[in-house]
């Protein structure tokens, strides 16, 4: 797991706590001045939100058909707790309660924003 807090590009006006489990996300969040916790891994992602409060997860590939259940527990854990998917196709994560979708490819100012507004767009 990377634990980074770093300043650089625009910074947002609120900086988020940011959970990225998807590979290569998470440089541009760190960029704009979000606290970024990375991992691929389900249960150290649990253990991340059992730890520290969440403000938005960025949700990828990397979840598979697993991706429902794991948001499902994440919310168990921290309630309202704001979803940001990305997905390569609109059917990778029909099924799963978001806030906001990235379809692939998307610009990192996209992702930026999305984290940006708490995954509410």
């Amino acid at each position: 797991m990377v634990i980074a807090s770093q300043r650089g590009g625009v910074a947002p006006t609120l900086p988020a706590t940011i959970l990225v489990l998807e590979e290569n996300a998470d440089q541009a969040l760190r960029e704009s001045g979000h606290r970024v916790l990375a991992t691929t891994n389900a249960l150290e992602a649990l253990e991340v939100v059992r730890r520290i409060r969440i403000d938005v997860v960025v949700v990828g590939v990397l979840l598979g058909e697993r991706g429902q259940t794991l948001v499902d527990e994440l919310r168990s854990i921290q309630p309202g707790l704001r979803i940001v998917s990305i997905s390569g196709s609109e059917d990778e994560f029909r099924g799963i309660d978001r806030s906001a979708r990235l379809s692939s490819p998307f610009s990192l100012d996209d992702l930026r924003e999305a984290a940006a507004d708490g995954g509410e767009l």
